[in-house]
């Protein structure tokens, strides 16, 4: 039997020497001499173990890499090279001529199995970047020929070896495509999301950068009944397409609350909400809001349509999480909300739309951002600018909707001190005449030679009178305004409206005025009155070819005749060839909305009839195939990426749901 030979003492020796072998029990520094003829491998393994602990971390380093080169690198082996090396190269207290000696090591293995990129940019087996391993080595010894030789051995310069991997001209970064859709419209990025390519990731996360939440149907919404004229389905539709809404609306909270990174993607968010809480839903779907938003941790803009009882929660809210918001913006149809309490100083952007109420409710919050705000819109029929509150000169958006009353210098403060302006818009009801607020300007900059003083960087003018005193008589007020607009070659979009023709008499508004757009060259978005006295053939002549959208708003039908056919006929000879579309009040008598397009305006995209939208489908050939309806929903909240997405945004009107980039 061999090593049992020798009895029970044998056998006694021979368990004894294996068991200490296997349990790795150190070896005794002065280990006597085992007199058998059994060999155990281990026994050699922990000598070498024993010998190196001798030694300094330097002459480990030497033995390991002298018992590396008699590996080959490949398999397993390469894998024990490069976490050898990489143990070594953590000593802090490593020689150069060893630095050197394992990066050549590890250079050699790399290039041994093909990787000739790897050896110079040291890449490892997981796909990390180390330091490159042929420039470590020379910079720790210069000289060393080693180093040098694998260098000529390749043919490769050293620049060559340390440039960066040659790129594929066809593969773009993800930085890159997010730079190019930052460019593109909300409708485009929707598209791009059915691309399974990297852009399509790039697209989603720029479509949730803003979020809409809706808490109740359109038609709980008070203050959105008139949006639309037309209802797309039957009632069932409506009420199955706002459940499907609002189920969506409680999807995107619940994600926000457990999702971080999809929560800090979001910079803008707009709630609607019903006025009133008829079902008690409001309650719960505030509570998740109340939990979602301290998760938004890069919000920015907040719009909010709700009533008072709405608004207030979500603002304490806010306050606390959100304090340096910069833009806001409220619409509440029920009354205004008393924003005495809250404070957000740090706001570009500030929009209240409401009924109702002082402006005391106000003020005081303006005036915190007075040094900040940037774009206001004031929207409440009954209310007087506050112009203390604000700082017109920051300002580069205004529109303010209410009441001018006598003696008030509105129209003088922003013509005078709005040098930064680019979008003004004013709708009133005066008390007073304003005319010679325009005028003294005017005869200013005539008589001192000035050219355009006044708002030199305006891109967007809109004013309009929707009532006057009755004692009122100000025939001089549009005129000086016309005067005030003639020759602006920046100007993109003008509006000048009069709601009524008694108030057209009042403030002067005719034919004349119209005298004023043939100078206005580079205008692409105009809405006006057709006034009384004015030949509709000789109007289209007026209107700048540059336009590309066009409103009329009309207080009376121009015709003798209840058949608008040839009012539009006349129209049609000098309308614009590249007019895209087109805007006329439900108070024209039309049986069908396409005699719009086949008797006046063939060439438009979008035909707006009161309230309505209609998009204009065409057959290959051109001809007018239908006029497709726009869902009410689309209108109600949508409206500008719908009109956009036809090449109608010259046609969109300031959204105070919208915050200017």
């Amino acid at each position: 039997m061999g090593p049992y030979r020798g009895g029970t003492q044998s056998h006694t020796k021979f368990l004894y020497s294996v068991i200490q072998s296997q349990q790795a029990t150190p070896i005794y520094s002065t280990p006597q001499p085992i007199t058998m003829d059994v060999f155990n491998p281990k026994i050699l393994d922990a000598s070498i173990r024993d010998v190196s602990s001798c030694l300094t971390d330097n002459q480990k380093v030497d033995l390991l890499l002298y018992a590396m080169r008699s590996l080959h690198p490949e398999g397993r082996s390469r894998t024990i090279i490069e976490n050898a090396v990489q143990s070594c190269l953590l000593i802090s207290t490593l020689s150069s001529e060893n630095t050197a000696k394992a990066r050549i090591l590890r250079a050699r293995a790399r290039l041994a199995v093909g990787s000739h990129f790897g050896a110079q940019e040291g890449t490892d087996i997981s796909g990390g970047v180390m330091p490159v391993d042929l420039q470590a080595a020379l910079v720790a010894e210069p000289d060393n020929p080693e180093a040098k030789a694998l260098l000529h051995q390749r043919s490769v310069t050293v620049e060559k070896l340390l440039s960066p991997l040659p790129r594929r001209r066809d593969r773009f970064s993800v930085e890159i495509w997010r730079e190019i859709a930052l460019h593109l419209p909300r409708h485009d990025l929707k598209a791009l999301l059915f691309i399974p390519h990297a852009v399509s990731r790039v697209a989603s996360q720029l479509l949730f950068r803003k979020l809409d939440l809706h808490f109740g149907g359109i038609d709980a919404e008070e203050g959105r009944g008139d949006l639309w004229t037309h209802h797309s389905g039957d009632l069932s539709f409506g009420r199955d397409e706002d459940a499907r809404h609002a189920q969506r609306s409680a999807d995107i909270l619940t994600r926000i609350i457990i999702d971080p990174s999809f929560a800090s993607a979001v910079r803008t968010l707009r709630i609607y909400a019903p006025m009133r809480d008829r079902d008690g839903a409001m309650a719960f779907q505030t509570g998740m809001l109340t939990n979602a938003l301290p998760k938004l941790v890069n919000l920015r803009n907040v719009h909010i349509s709700a009533g008072v009882d709405g608004i207030l929660p979500v603002l304490r809210v806010m306050q606390t999480c959100t304090p340096r918001l910069r833009g806001l913006s409220l619409h509440s149809p029920d009354g205004p909300t008393d924003l005495q309490s809250f404070e957000f100083k740090h706001l570009a952007h500030f929009s209240y739309t409401t009924s109702g109420g002082s402006t005391n409710q106000v003020q005081s919050f303006l005036a915190q951002n007075r040094d900040f705000v940037r774009t206001v819109y004031i929207d409440n029929p009954h209310w007087i600018f506050p112009t203390n509150s604000v700082s017109i000169r920051n300002l580069t958006h205004f529109h303010f909707t209410g009441h001018v009353p006598q003696n008030n210098q509105l129209f003088a403060d922003i013509i005078a001190n709005g040098r930064q302006l680019e979008s003004l818009t004013l709708c009133c009801s005066l008390d007073g005449a304003t005319s010679q607020q325009f005028r003294a300007l005017h005869t200013f900059s005539h008589t001192h030679g000035y050219g355009h003083p006044a708002l030199p960087f305006l891109r967007h003018f809109a004013f309009s009178v929707h009532a006057v005193h009755r004692r009122v008589a100000d025939r001089d007020l549009f005129p000086a305004i016309a005067e005030f607009l003639r020759g602006r070659q920046h100007l993109q979009s003008l509006v000048l409206t009069v709601h009524d023709e008694t108030v057209q008499r009042a403030v002067g508004f005719d034919a004349a005025v119209w005298g004023v757009l043939p100078s206005l060259t580079n205008l692409r978005g105009l809405k006006i009155t057709y006034p009384p006295d004015l030949s509709p053939g000789l109007a289209s002549w007026l209107i700048p070819r540059s336009v590309l959208a066009l409103a009329l708003t009309l207080d009376h039908v121009p015709s003798s005749s209840r058949d608008p056919v040839p009012f539009l006929e006349q129209l049609r000879a000098g309308i614009p060839h590249t007019l895209r579309y087109v805007g006329l009040p439900d108070l024209l008598p039309l049986r069908n909305i396409s005699v719009v397009v086949g008797h006046g305006f063939p060439m438009v995209r979008v035909v707006r009839v009161g309230n309505s939208y209609f998009s204009v489908a065409r057959a290959e050939d051109g001809a007018v195939r239908e006029l497709e309806p726009c869902p009410k929903r689309t209108v109600a909240y949508h409206c500008a990426e719908w009109l956009e997405w036809r090449g109608c945004e010259d046609a969109c009107s300031w959204d105070p749901s919208e915050f200017p980039s």
